[in-house]
């Protein structure tokens, strides 16, 4: 039985998962991200915590593959610094590898965490077997990766599959990234908040609140995750016309809040604006790797490089 160990690094939690290369996650841990000031703490609580984990599993380290981590922002897989991201305010910069390496004696592979989750879907979820696969995870934002005849695609910048900030509507409304008219804009978690608050004369709901009265449902709410829907079909339909998938296979957490308009809306928006021939060759499935994606991807990232 072959092992590895997955990191998944978030903007406000990380997991420790053990697993085996079937996806069974034998021991996992999780501890809420420090920044700034305090990543240097929370840098050693996760070492202590992966020290402890690999103790108390009763798995000899040798039959341990090595580590795979999964972080936010353009990663430089050959680079053993972590990048500036906005999610992670003081990480630039850190030897995370050699940190890792240097705790447990274990080889450490570090990528974007939507393209890990891109490879989990390969080898655990709904792109087994498939060569040619686009993941998109939206939930707060929108996030991206690609698998071209069987391998990672990651870009010569690391910046390939930021999905989140292909141009939806010129000059249209501001993006986080500070451009405007990104596809995260539009049809992120965050947006759907916004549509739904545009009709109100004031700010009354978050994306999380939002959700919730839409399954109730609110009328108002419905129409919000409708809206985005809409533009996400849009940003679907780019994709197939560009790179014709054998699927998009969408996962996060605003998938997993959203009433039936919203699946049904996303697929009627797709279908009109993509070229009938790509629309009817790429298949747009759900993630079953609800809640796992991050663990398993960054599983996956040590099983298919080592």
């Amino acid at each position: 039985m072959k092992y590895a160990i997955g990191i998944d690094i978030g903007g406000t939690k990380i997991s420790i998962a053990l697993g085996t290369a079937r996806g069974r996650i034998l021991a996992r841990r999780e501890i809420p991200t420090q920044t700034g000031a305090k990543t240097k703490a929370c840098v050693k609580e996760l070492v202590a915590n992966l020290r402890d984990l690999i103790l108390h599993s009763c798995i000899s380290p040798k039959k341990i593959l090595g580590i795979g981590v999964g972080c936010p922002g353009a990663v430089d897989s050959s680079k053993d610094t972590l990048p500036r991201s906005p999610n992670l305010p003081g990480w630039a910069g850190l030897s995370l590898k050699r940190i890792l390496k240097k705790a447990t004696g274990l080889p450490v592979c570090v990528a974007n965490d939507a393209n890990t989750a891109a490879l989990g879907e390969t080898m655990f979820g709904a792109g087994k077997k498939m060569k040619n696969l686009i993941y998109i995870t939206i939930s707060t934002g929108i996030g991206g990766g690609l698998i071209m005849n069987g391998q990672l695609h990651e870009g010569s910048g690391f910046v390939a599959g930021e999905i989140g900030h292909i141009s939806i509507v010129p000059d249209g409304r501001k993006c986080k990234c500070g451009r405007r008219g990104c596809l995260e804009a539009y049809a992120s978690g965050t947006s759907i908040a916004h549509f739904y608050n545009e009709s109100k004369e004031k700010k009354v709901a978050g994306a999380k609140e939002v959700g919730v009265a839409a399954r109730s449902g609110d009328k108002g709410a419905v129409a919000s995750y409708r809206s985005a829907a809409y533009y996400l079909g849009i940003g679907l339909a780019d994709l197939m016309n560009i790179l014709n998938p054998e699927a998009i296979v969408i996962g996060g957490g605003v998938l997993m809040s959203a009433p039936p308009e919203y699946w049904r809306e996303m697929i009627r928006s797709a279908r009109i604006h993509a070229w009938p021939e790509a629309f009817r060759t790429t298949k747009v499935l759900r993630s079953p790797l609800f809640g796992h994606s991050g663990d398993l991807g960054a599983l996956a990232l040590v099983f298919k490089n080592l």
